[in-house]
């Protein structure tokens, strides 16, 4: 295969990741449930977000992708309320930007595991939510999430494509913290998100490129371990969080003329890091997070990711 068929084929793949990375889960967007607990105040809230990646795909030509995102999102709820029974409902929207670049290797030329290019591609995305949050601080948040994609993958003789295109993401997510005392708990998670991808087709000096997405399925089952303290008068909430992630593995096509050529991207992922909320006063709260990624089975995934949020409510 000549050496821009494994970049093109990594798009799909690197795009739903793109797109999974920008909605993210409930607590890198809102920090925590008790940010959320007051419906007499409307509280907007925002975060970046950056990461370093390492992922490599299965099929065809095997693609794999080395590179960094970087991303901005913010929201606002536009409604609030308390039910009879003490559950609290928030809705709202959001819009995000976030962009991928980074070198692409695969099966070329006869030879595996090839440098044959690079891409950089975004995604500009709008989004509604609903959270409930119960009386406990158990959770459950849905998301739906519309994105549009950019940008352009190029092999490194100079060939390439420009990228355009959408795709929806869909995430329901719940938690249910467990009191262990002394201001600690646990609380254990389990999220499924679904993704379906829609490229448009393209052409080089070669060949018609079209493209040809299965919808994605997602899971992820984990824990957060949650403290609480107080430095020079102010809150704080460490915590050390676990995760499995999972991907079901829908199969992407890319087609060059009448030549079809598939990527896989299953694979099983533990996930550790931490984080902590700050209550910097009654209406202004920020939170951090970091992670690291790495692949217990399947195709290989490495990432390092760091997350910065601020809830302001008023």
């Amino acid at each position: 295969y000549r050496i821009e068929v494994p970049v093109y084929s990594a798009l799909p793949p690197v795009a739903e990741h793109l797109a999974m990375t920008t909605l993210g889960t409930f607590h890198e967007r809102r920090g925590e449930q008790s940010l959320l607990s007051n419906t007499e105040l409307s509280p907007a809230w925002g975060r970046i977000f950056g990461q370093d990646s390492k992922m490599a795909y299965s099929g065809t030509v095997s693609p794999s992708f080395d590179g960094t995102l970087f991303g901005l999102q913010a929201g606002f709820d536009l409604f609030g309320r308390e039910t009879a029974s003490g559950q609290t409902d928030r809705a709202g929207l959001f819009v995000a930007y976030a962009s991928m670049n980074g070198d692409v290797r695969g099966q070329a030329l006869g030879w595996d595991n090839l440098s044959v290019g690079s891409m950089d591609i975004n995604g500009t995305s709008v989004g509604g939510y609903w959270t409930r949050i119960g009386q406990g601080g158990w959770y459950l948040d849905g998301v739906l999430m519309a994105t549009f994609f950019g940008g352009d993958a190029t092999s490194s003789r100079g060939i390439g494509i420009d990228v355009g295109g959408t795709g929806v993401t869909a995430s329901l997510e719940g938690g249910y913290p467990i009191a262990l005392g002394q201001g600690w708990t646990l609380e254990p998670q389990a999220q499924l998100v679904w993704q379906q991808l829609s490229l448009d087709d393209a052409s080089d000096r070669f060949a018609s490129v079209s493209f040809d997405t299965d919808g994605n399925v997602t899971g992820r089952l984990g824990a957060r371990l949650q403290g609480e303290t107080t430095i020079n008068g102010m809150a704080l909430q460490p915590y050390l969080k676990a995760n499995i992630w999972h991907d079901f593995g829908g199969t992407s096509h890319v087609n060059f003329d009448t030549t079809d050529i598939s990527t896989e991207g299953r694979s099983t992922s533990f996930e550790f890091g931490g984080g902590v909320i700050a209550k910097v006063t009654d209406k202004v709260s920020i939170f951090a997070t970091g992670d690291y990624t790495t692949n217990l089975g399947g195709d290989e995934r490495r990432i390092l990711e760091g997350n910065l949020g601020f809830s302001v409510k008023w």
